[in-house]
């Protein structure tokens, strides 16, 4: 290309006339400088070769050519950067969908578990509620007669009984709470993985 920089495009047919030389007759790569030339000089109106002007439009189409290929690196960098982000967020979340089925198969496998724990919670508060009653009809009678010991212990420990029930039906509640909780993180889940 640089030999057919040193002709104007006018120099260049004529000296291949002169020659009798045809460009079709030039080898292909030959061909394609000297069209290129051609272009050049119609695109930037050059009619008589000037050898800075159209060194410093190579060197523009050079810088061009370099900032793209430049910004393009830089998308390219950025894309591997969220590729990898993307990666790592869908290995988090599968962490936490291994973790939410594990939570759920530990609480299905429990008694009670979310399915049956209303019911327990009932069939509970009738027990301590039947307590309750067998306490007070017995503290009521106490209050009356002349009760012997052994009716006393027995007393207290239907009283410890009482208390013991309690305290499972405060604990039952704090675990329905935590099923509770437990259902709202899988919906969420769901919803999360749904958008």
């Amino acid at each position: 290309m640089n030999v057919l920089l040193l002709f104007s495009a006018n120099q260049a047919s004529e000296t291949l006339k002169s020659l009798n030389v045809s460009i079709d007759a030039l080898p292909q790569r030959c061909q394609q400088l000297l069209h290129t030339f051609i272009s050049m000089q119609n695109e930037l109106n050059i009619n008589q070769y000037d050898p800075i002007s159209t060194s410093l439009s190579q060197t523009k189409l050079t810088s061009e050519c370099l900032e793209q290929e430049y910004e393009i690196l830089e998308l390219k960098q950025d894309n591997l950067k969220l590729r990898k982000k993307i990666e790592r967020n869908e290995k988090i979340l599968e962490e936490l969908r291994k973790d939410l089925e594990c939570s759920r198969n530990s609480l299905n496998n429990q008694k009670p578990n979310p399915e049956n724990i209303e019911e327990h919670l009932r069939q509970m508060k009738q027990k301590l509620i039947s307590y309750e009653e067998i306490y007070e009809k017995a503290k009521a009678k106490i209050t009356r007669l002349q009760v012997p010991e052994s009716l006393l212990l027995s007393l207290n420990e239907l009283t410890t009984q009482v208390d013991t029930l309690k305290l499972q039906e405060h604990e039952l509640k704090q675990r329905a709470d935590d099923i509770t909780l437990a259902s709202q993180c899988l919906s969420t889940l769901h919803k999360l993985r749904r958008t």
